[in-house]
């Protein structure tokens, strides 16, 4: 009777963490470039005690970043999309793994997929993604440094590292746990 307590416990606790995982997904994907922008900015001139001229140029350059970005994550999403269909497709054909290896070598030949798409949805980053995010990157900090004072931008350097140091620490936590819950499933077998 307790283990039968125990577990339903523990199911509840992992869906309701779950549901509001999913909650909070869905409010930033409700917000658009512009109030995502607004957002950003409003918190940036709080802690940077930034003027009104600072916090409008702040402002176009947030917006014209997050337009960039959300035209980019809507093409990943609609290339990964077809990428899956595609293979789901192979997958279903397939007789067996072998078979499988062997349709999709051949796809990747004929052109019907790309070796790029297969790295993408394994998520590894090839060169030129990796060299032209850093880029992007270097722009915006020059840009930004043109923007702020040396005093601000030397306090928003530190705060976006540790905003980078809090992300990478809920990200190894998050893959941690996904760690340990896939241990478990294979012991289980």
């Amino acid at each position: 009777m307790k283990k039968i307590a125990l577990v339903l416990a523990f199911i509840f606790t992992v869906s309701a963490g779950y549901s509001q995982q999913r909650k909070r997904m869905g409010r930033v994907d409700s917000m658009t470039p512009e109030q995502r922008a607004t957002l950003s900015v409003k918190r940036m001139a709080l802690q940077l005690d930034l003027s009104k001229d600072q916090t409008t140029k702040i402002t176009a350059l947030y917006i014209e970043m997050g337009k960039q970005r959300k035209v980019k994550g809507d093409q990943m999403r609609k290339d990964a999309m077809a990428s899956k269909t595609k293979l789901a497709k192979i997958k279903k054909e397939s007789k067996d793994n072998a078979d499988f290896k062997a349709r999709v070598e051949k796809a990747i030949k004929s052109g019907e997929l790309k070796k790029g798409d297969l790295n993408k949805m394994r998520r590894r980053v090839d060169f030129d993604s990796a060299n032209k995010a850093l880029d992007n990157r270097i722009e915006f900090q020059s840009k930004m440094k043109n923007i702020l004072t040396p005093e601000q931008y030397e306090k928003f350097t530190k705060l976006q590292k540790s905003k980078m140091g809090d992300a990478k620490k809920r990200m190894g936590a998050k893959n941690k746990m996904k760690g340990k819950m896939k241990k478990r499933g294979k012991g289980k077998r």
